[in-house]
């Protein structure tokens, strides 16, 4: 028979035997991860405004060129009009209406809503002919983001220039409190209806973002 002393029977297991973390120590690493989180919290902010620009400019040229595409497709004008005449409170890509008397030479806007808008159709000549005039919807800038136009739509005729001989420019901004004019977005129609891009609108027409 095998006898323990009673030693031998406190010895704790192994997993048992390491030491925890004092007060001083947690304080100390608690410190350090706000430093640390206050540190990287400027770079994720910028991060996430360049990222939201460039969400806003890509949507923005999207419907762009959807409207370019629809008026050369359907052989009519179509347009990107601001809702309500503000570019903040977003667009629409709207294809002119036929009617009695022949084929608006400017789109007109059926309304500021995602409703108003799907509704909008080309029945005015012939009602089993519905087809959609509206064909994109986009509602208004979130988190104080902003778009500044230098007119309030941007028309294109079936050849797929800009209706008028003229160009058209847009200003994509951040929101005010954390403006940058050299990190938003310069977006230039061209008269040919070609579309550019680029970083900084301290020289845009539509507005420099400050």
């Amino acid at each position: 028979m095998q006898y323990h002393s009673s030693s031998a029977l406190k010895r704790r297991p192994p997993w048992q035997t390491g030491r925890g973390f004092t007060l001083v120590e947690l304080l100390i690493t608690l410190a350090l991860i706000a430093i640390l989180a206050a540190m990287a919290f400027p770079s994720f902010r910028e991060f996430s405004a360049r990222m939201a620009v460039t969400d806003n400019t890509n949507s923005l040229i999207g419907a762009i060129n959807s409207a370019r595409a629809e008026a050369v497709k359907r052989g009519r004008p179509a347009a990107v009009i601001a809702n309500g005449g503000d570019w903040n409170n977003g667009w629409q890509v709207v294809v002119a209406k036929e009617t009695a008397t022949g084929i608006e030479y400017t789109p007109t806007s059926p309304g500021t809503t995602a409703a108003a808008c799907a509704a909008y159709l080309d029945n005015a000549v012939t009602p089993s002919n519905t087809v959609p005039l509206c064909v994109r919807h986009q509602d208004a800038m979130r988190d104080g983001y902003r778009v500044l136009g230098s007119g309030t739509e941007v028309v294109f005729t079936a050849m797929g220039s800009v209706q008028g001989g003229g160009d058209f420019d847009f200003s994509v901004c951040r929101p005010s409190n954390n403006a940058n004019p050299t990190q938003s977005r310069w977006v230039h129609v061209g008269p040919g209806g070609t579309v550019e891009s680029r970083r900084d609108t301290t020289s845009s027409p539509a507005g420099n973002c400050s």
